[in-house]
């Protein structure tokens, strides 16, 4: 039986809840997406029963994917996923006849939800802007029923009232807000508060400790990608309205993970995390890239440690 538009709008904004996994790429000795690896790994964050896992432009090294494997890999994991997990994959930086074909060939895939991802310098005089965005999404929102989400780096690309014009076209069910994580995050909850329309923090469990109350369903979490289980008890103690122990968890595991690994780059250090706990086979980055040194790698696993305690390998 054929779900309508409005039914699968409404399951996705209902299952887009709790900490979102963005998938930070693996890579062979080639300097290749080892796509099956990623395929083992994503395997395993089903399992642990992680409710949302996201493809995206930053995390996932979009700049570094051909056209071609971009599709190959969101395919694979729509194939891997199968239901088990709430999966976002996002558009390149694509001309709107590009971005309609990727949501229709995610949507045959088995995407749930599409991000679209308009380029962070799409800018134009602040007149132009508001009609700018909206005749890009006029252009493709018609392209199938697939629930999609907005992206917002600042402002002064999506102003409020623009995200809240948006909100209100039947499958927008959402956006994902790495713009300012305090006013604006705010302005776009208040904004949207009475409509299907999920406002998702790209920050960090501190950030989403805050926006929770003002109505945010979602967020992504720096822990999640390695120890689903902090990120799954720091929801439940949210969503049980539990929050001095919220708090504790942000200041005994997020705060000194971000702030120990900030010399060592956190997006650098997610590679030497997978490969200390077996979730990828190396901790290689795509060139030009560095890779951290066998030092790095010791040093990150002194960090683990000393805030998450012993690291026992899950050896995928």
């Amino acid at each position: 039986m054929t779900r309508s538009a409005a039914d699968r709008a409404k399951d996705c904004f209902e299952r887009l809840k709790g900490p979102i996994v963005p998938l930070n790429l693996c890579f062979d000795d080639k300097g290749e997406v080892d796509i099956a690896a990623i395929r083992r790994y994503v395997d395993w964050l089903c399992r642990e029963r992680v409710p949302v896992i996201l493809l995206t432009y930053i995390s996932s090294y979009f700049m570094w994917l051909t056209r071609d494997v971009h599709r190959r890999l969101t395919a694979a994991l729509a194939e891997e996923i199968a239901g088990r997990a709430l999966f976002i994959s996002s558009t390149l930086w694509e001309a709107p006849a590009e971005c309609r074909d990727f949501i229709q060939f995610a949507d045959r895939v088995g995407v749930d939800i599409v991000k679209v991802q308009t380029n962070p310098w799409f800018r134009f005089p602040p007149h132009q802007q508001v009609r700018t965005i909206r005749g890009y999404f006029d252009a493709i929102v018609d392209a199938s029923d697939m629930p999609l989400l907005l992206w917002s780096a600042r402002e002064s690309v999506y102003p409020v009232e623009l995200v809240a014009e948006l909100a209100d076209r039947k499958n927008i069910i959402g956006v994902k807000n790495d713009g300012e994580q305090f006013d604006y995050y705010y302005d776009l909850l208040r904004a949207t508060e009475h409509k299907q329309f999920a406002v998702v923090s790209g920050g960090f469990m501190r950030n989403f400790f805050f926006g929770v109350r003002a109505g945010s369903p979602a967020y992504l979490c720096p822990i999640a990608p390695f120890l689903p289980s902090v990120a799954l008890t720091f929801y439940d103690h949210i969503a049980n309205e539990r929050f001095d122990d919220a708090w504790d968890m942000v200041q005994s595991y997020e705060r000194p993970w971000v702030h120990k690994t900030r010399e060592l780059d956190l997006r650098t250090s997610m590679h030497s995390v997978y490969f200390l706990y077996g979730l990828y086979p190396s901790n290689r980055v795509p060139a030009p890239g560095a890779s951290h040194t066998s030092d790095q790698v010791e040093q990150v696993r002194q960090i683990i440690e000393s805030v998450f305690g012993p690291i026992e390998p899950v050896g995928l």
